[in-house]
């Protein structure tokens, strides 16, 4: 197993009474599962990023939603996508749209890069505020459809490469940030949506329901507040009103994976912010991240990381943290 471990480009930081996930550009409301964009702004509700999730603590982005929508090109690499609809695999020179307040998670394949042209912003960006024609006729049809969760883009599909062309052209104009790239920038997304609008009115035969994720996200919010207990399914369960049983099947068909596993999961990440951005030792923070035992805290750790906690802690630790003890 390769133990090299690169200092992620986004820290996943916040203490266990913070209640987020923070990264350079938004935090997680670890309670909602919300993301809050920094660079989403009333004045410039539109913002891109170059997503590097190969560099992130278990190559993860972890569960999340938004009320931006989200499109995207892979400028190299392979990024996988895991709805509850599903998960999808993508490669450089493709992409996606990915609609607003969806559930999703993001990772790297093991021995691969990712770099993502991410572009993130609110559906009034071009539709402008209800009652709104444009947002009316063309903007709420795809927000609110039915079957669109994620929309993949084919370069092999010359309507499809014209939205990845779009989607660059964009990209460069944030970057460069010249003079009137505001206007450059909302008339490209425009011409981009309008595409993606005639594209999706094909879908509307489609009879294909989003999986009910309500139960789901109620249920991670209850492990998010207290993730640091002895849980029980029982408990998992009984915070959505359901059975037991009925809890491993929405797990299972809306995140692939059980209840417990996704305990793991959180309580991981949870620790990598403890261990890059506290004097916690390692059994502390196991501790603090609801592991009964340090050495399964260590297990877990280096199964999904490739790591150790303290070596994790060695590479990635902040600079203005102080030392930690007891290790």
């Amino acid at each position: 197993m390769d133990q090299t471990i690169i200092p992620p480009v986004q820290s996943f930081g916040g203490s266990p009474s913070s209640g987020y996930i923070t990264t350079e550009n938004s935090r997680i409301n670890t309670s909602t599962l919300e993301e809050i964009h920094r660079r989403i702004t009333p004045e410039f509700p539109y913002m891109t990023d170059l997503c590097q999730v190969h560099n992130l603590p278990g190559r993860t982005f972890p569960w999340h939603w938004h009320s931006e929508v989200e499109i995207f090109y892979m400028r190299d690499g392979v990024l996988e996508y895991v709805l509850p609809s599903g998960t999808y695999t993508f490669h450089q020179g493709q992409g996606a749209f990915v609609n607003s307040g969806v559930l999703h998670m993001t990772s790297c394949p093991k021995g691969q890069v990712c770099l993502q042209e991410e572009h993130i912003f609110l559906p009034s960006y071009l539709g402008g505020q209800e009652p709104s024609i444009l947002q009316k006729r063309y903007i709420t049809p795809v927000l609110e459809h039915p079957g669109l969760d994620l929309y993949p883009f084919d370069p092999s599909i010359p309507e499809h490469q014209k939205i990845l062309n779009l989607m660059r052209q964009s990209y460069d104009y944030y970057g460069k940030r010249q003079e009137g790239y505001e206007f450059d920038i909302r008339e490209t997304m425009t011409r981009l949506w309008r595409i993606l609008f005639s594209l999706t009115k094909d879908l509307q035969s489609d009879t294909k329901k989003r999986p009910r994720d309500d139960r789901v996200k109620i249920m991670m919010e209850y492990m998010a507040s207290h993730y640091q207990e002895k849980l029980t399914l029982n408990q998992i369960a009984g915070s959505a009103f359901i059975s037991p049983r009925e809890c491993s099947r929405c797990f299972q068909e809306n995140l692939g994976q059980s209840p417990f596993s996704y305990l793991t999961d959180y309580r991981l990440q949870k620790a990598c912010g403890l261990l890059t951005h506290t004097a916690l030792s390692v059994t502390q923070v196991g501790a603090a991240c609801g592991f009964n035992s340090s050495s399964y805290f260590g297990q877990a750790f280096r199964e999904t990381f490739g790591c150790t906690p303290r070596e994790y802690r060695r590479q990635c630790r902040t600079p203005d943290a102080a030392a930690p003890t007891g290790l």
